[in-house]
């Protein structure tokens, strides 16, 4: 299992979003960020491509979208959190 960090970004929008949500879905971000934590490799990631000398991943949970990346075998860094706001 690896640790973790939260870009400021990644915070700021986890703040919108628990504003919005349900306890169920706060529920399920958080099922999803231990997978994420604990296998990093988790099938089903694609890469972002967002920048090319940090390579990070998407990684989509029903209606959530999660970018992160893998600063080494042992630190998982999220960036961004993205779902549907209506």
């Amino acid at each position: 299992m690896a640790d973790y960090n939260f870009t400021q970004k990644f915070l700021e929008e986890l703040a919108s979003f628990e504003k919005s949500v349900s306890a169920r879905d706060l529920k399920s971000l958080e099922e999803v960020l231990a997978a994420i934590v604990n296998n990093p490799q988790l099938a089903g990631r694609v890469p972002s491509f967002y920048n090319p000398s940090s390579p990070s991943y998407l990684y989509r949970s029903g209606k959530l979208l999660i970018h992160y990346r893998v600063i080494d075998p042992k630190l998982v860094e999220f960036l961004n959190l993205f779902w549907p706001r209506f």
